[in-house]
């Protein structure tokens, strides 16, 4: 087997005789600290949530420490308020839930607060922990100081996964518009990261930035999963009006203000279609206000649909929209790209050149990819798909394939698991390659490698068209 196909072969579940997955090994008990966990339906309580109950399905033990479930609304969740929920034992996952802040706004100082008192409140817990070998404590940033609070707990393995770098995020959304506050949460993001056993990244754009920062720890990269098992495509809509739906968090990297521009132009050329946005978050007051003022009569506000009614909501649009603030999407890719792709949905989404997304839609064949802020080239791609019922089904079907054979949630988790127990063969650098060296793959499509030499292939060959056309030729 060559270097190349030993990096990417790390998200590979082995194969027992027969072809069946082997068991994957996992460690015998893992405590998660997250800010944010199940039953929370958007941000990272949907993957700490996920990656909690699929180790516990698999015979680990597991316990959580979290906030009481908010996320993405202005309040605790009313069945979570009084406490009488903040110990719980769902599908064998033991879950902590401590007395929570919900910040009122999404400004940096409202955020930074909750930060500190979650970590306030769960320190004293964390520091009379004790993990024997083979254990492990895993912490989700944000928040970063779940991370420090995590490093208390003495003993086992100490992996912190990296949905944010909440600096570079806070800096690029001007969240943080002093420089002296910007380089304060740069160095307390670099000690707290620095004290982990082992960091995970969703890209390695991700990995770069930490290490321009100055975290040294090792760094691995595996992407955001979905599970395509679960996530099946339905039926498209019939008989209905055609319909353009936006579902998700409304804060500001999502730069839903894009949307409305859009549903402006679709008003005069497609007057029966409908805009839905589907969801909650900080910015939905001033949204409403919006569409009120600019008589937006085809825009329809819509609450999050429960998880297992998660397909039905998809299917029920001819097309999905993914908007992000151009300065926010350095990172990443946003994780309902996935969720989208499982659906075998079409979807418009905004990508600088270079991105994260932006390469993942060259590697897919089933994202339409416009200019941010490029408001009639967004609407010129929705028009586009809208008329061509073919054209989106073709889409819809690349995305799924992918989706079901880059980011399944089986095949991820079993590396990510094997992380946790021991890191054995996934961050080391494969033999005769040199650190930090890119290399392609031949036509492979775009695969995640981890450790010191981590490289990303994709297929050559495609490339972003602003007009709104495939992003494959």
């Amino acid at each position: 087997m060559s270097a190349h196909s030993q990096s990417v072969a790390v998200m590979e579940p082995r194969t027992a005789r027969g072809g069946a997955a082997a068991a994957p090994s996992i460690p015998g008990k893992v405590l998660i600290v997250s800010q944010w966990f199940w039953p929370e339906l958007l941000g990272t309580g949907v993957y700490s949530g996920d990656l909690g109950f699929w180790l516990a399905e698999r015979g680990g033990r597991v316990e959580v420490l979290t906030n009481r479930p908010n996320y993405p609304g202005p309040s605790v969740f009313p069945e979570y308020r009084d406490g009488t929920r903040d110990r719980e034992e769902p599908q064998g996952v033991r879950i902590e839930r401590l007395p929570t802040w919900v910040p009122p706004s999404g400004r940096a100082l409202h955020r930074i607060l909750s930060e500190v008192l979650f970590f306030l409140r769960s320190a004293p817990r964390l520091w009379r922990r004790r993990l024997e070998p083979g254990e492990a404590v895993v912490s989700f940033c944000p928040s970063v100081l779940a991370v420090l609070a995590a490093s208390l707990a003495r003993g086992g393995r100490h992996v912190a996964i990296v949905h944010d770098i909440q600096s570079g995020l806070a800096r690029s959304l001007a969240l943080a518009k002093s420089g002296l506050v910007a380089k304060l949460l740069r160095a307390v993001e670099r000690y707290c990261l620095n004290r982990a056993d082992q960091i995970v990244v969703l890209s390695d754009e991700m990995r770069a930035v930490l290490r321009s920062m100055g975290v040294e720890r090792p760094i691995a990269v595996v992407p955001i999963w979905v599970d395509t098992s679960r996530l099946t495509p339905l039926p498209g809509p019939a008989g209905l009006a055609p319909t353009v739906l936006y579902s998700g968090n409304f804060g500001r990297k999502q730069g839903l203000d894009q949307v409305l521009d859009c549903a402006e132009i679709l008003l005069k050329e497609l007057p029966q279609a409908v805009v839905v946005l589907r969801g909650g978050g900080s910015t939905e007051p001033e949204l409403r206000r919006d569409v009120a003022t600019r008589g937006l009569a085809n825009v329809r506000f819509e609450p999050l649909l429960p998880a297992d009614r998660l397909a039905e909501g998809l299917a029920a649009a001819d097309l999905l929209l993914v908007p992000q603030e151009p300065s926010a999407s350095d990172f990443a890719v946003p994780s309902k790209i996935y969720t989208i792709m499982a659906a075998a949905r079409p979807m418009v989404a905004t990508a600088v050149e270079g991105s994260p997304l932006w390469k993942l839609a060259q590697a897919c064949g089933g994202i339409i990819c416009v200019p941010p802020r490029d408001a009639k080239a967004f609407a010129q791609a929705v028009l586009a798909l809208m008329r061509d019922p073919e054209r989106r089904a073709r889409l819809g079907a690349a995305a799924r394939r992918y989706a079901v054979e880059e980011v399944d949630r089986d095949r991820v988790l079993t590396a990510l698991a094997q992380l946790l127990r021991d890191g054995r063969d996934i961050t080391a650098s494969p033999k005769g390659e040199e650190p930090g060296r890119r290399t392609d793959v031949g036509a492979q499509p775009l695969l995640v490698g981890v450790g010191a030499g981590e490289q990303t292939a994709r297929k050559p060959g495609l490339d972003l068209v602003p007009d709104g056309s495939d992003c494959s030729r």
